[in-house]
């Protein structure tokens, strides 16, 4: 299966789950995290699972802490210039969570951290498990 074609089948079933409108912008934009995240050697299904949870793929998410784009990042520790204009939201997301990754090893510690930044309180280890049944319930419709 080629990466294109398996990133395509992660968003047709990701869009499954009542997206928002616009349809076609939160497709373009899962296309774009899975191709990102297999370009970076994360596994597509867990960040387009991890972008779905954040902003329900929606590239203009904003939150009242600052996070900007589908995945939710902090572009004053994320972007390289410590700004949102002219950082790519999604590389950034992808950069930070690879970071998390190597650091703390296994994905659950991972996406707490990436929740929460230095401690893992209940409410992000509550974010990791969500993230992670997202990520199997994409594994299982596609009968891995």
């Amino acid at each position: 299966m080629t990466p294109l074609f398996a990133a395509a089948m992660v968003c047709i079933e990701v869009m499954s789950w009542n997206v928002s409108k616009p349809y076609e912008d939160a497709f373009r934009t899962c296309l774009e995290v899975a191709q990102g995240a297999e370009a970076e050697g994360l596994p597509a299904d867990l960040v387009v699972a991890l972008a779905y949870t954040e902003s329900r793929l929606n590239r203009h998410a904003r939150s009242s802490r600052g996070a900007a784009g589908p995945m939710q990042v902090l572009p004053r520790f994320h972007c390289p210039s410590g700004r949102e204009r002219g950082c790519d939201l999604v590389a950034a997301g992808l950069s930070a969570l690879s970071r998390y990754r190597n650091k703390y090893k296994e994905w659950p510690k991972a996406l707490c951290h990436w929740n929460s930044g230095n401690r893992c309180y209940r409410r992000s280890k509550l974010f990791a498990r969500i993230v992670l049944k997202r990520r199997r319930a994409i594994a299982a419709a596609l009968g891995d």
